[in-house]
């Protein structure tokens, strides 16, 4: 409950991908791996594969929405401080650093847009519950790291990596967006008997009078290896 306490106020989530409130990174950071997607197939083919979305009430659940079948792993008694991030299916390879709470109490990210920030001290992936990755959207320039986020789909994998070299793979449930004042709090950093690794980012329409979008995209996630 404590934690669900701090956490209510992350539903801001001002500093979670909205990149026009950020600074643009230093020149000394590395760029991320973000390769171009494959190009469009047939408009048969492209009918057949593109990102789908259904509303349900507010929010968007992001296609196909079918459960894959996964065979879950048990939680670890204690995760790893993932230090790399990698989504194969999008082509992204980008570096994690740990993030707390700002004073305000929003969840603070990585001042770069070519990384991503793991909220801590907090679950860490690997462990029972949720550990919660936070990324930009854009900027002023262009897509930033979680730009593609919303390609992902239902068995796509996530995999985090420690600077020891231990990878921890997680596999897509679902994706799905939400109104920014209401993104399930509990659903996104509570509890669970499962280990889940959730990943934020910005959606919808650019306010330029708040700085902020709309809504919040996120990826839900669970251990499979």
């Amino acid at each position: 409950m404590k934690k669900l306490i701090l956490i209510a106020a992350l539903l801001c989530l001002a500093a979670t991908g909205c990149g026009q409130q950020a600074n643009l990174p230093s020149s000394d950071v590395s760029p991320i791996r973000q390769e171009a997607l494959p190009e469009e197939k047939s408009a048969k083919q492209n009918e057949d594969s593109a990102v789908r979305t259904i509303a349900y009430g507010p929010h968007l659940l992001y296609g196909p929405f079918l459960q894959a079948k996964r065979p879950t792993a048990r939680p670890l008694a204690s995760g790893i401080m993932p230090k790399w991030l990698n989504i194969p299916a999008i082509h992204l390879e980008t570096v994690v650093e740990p993030v707390g709470v700002l004073p305000n109490g929003q969840m603070d990210v990585p001042k770069a847009f070519d990384r991503v920030g793991i909220l801590a001290p907090w679950t860490k992936p690997g462990m029972r519950g949720s550990a919660v990755i936070a990324g930009h959207f854009d900027h002023y320039t262009g897509p930033a790291v979680f730009y593609h986020l919303r390609k992902l789909q239902p068995g796509d994998h996530v995999l985090v990596r420690d600077e020891s070299g231990k990878t921890l793979t997680f596999e897509v449930t679902k994706v799905e967006s939400f109104p920014a004042d209401q993104a399930p709090i509990e659903q996104i950093f509570g509890d669970s008997d499962q280990s889940h690794l959730n990943l934020i980012t910005c959606a919808g329409r650019f306010n330029k009078k708040k700085q902020e979008h709309a809504k919040r995209l996120v990826v839900f996630s669970e251990l499979v290896q």
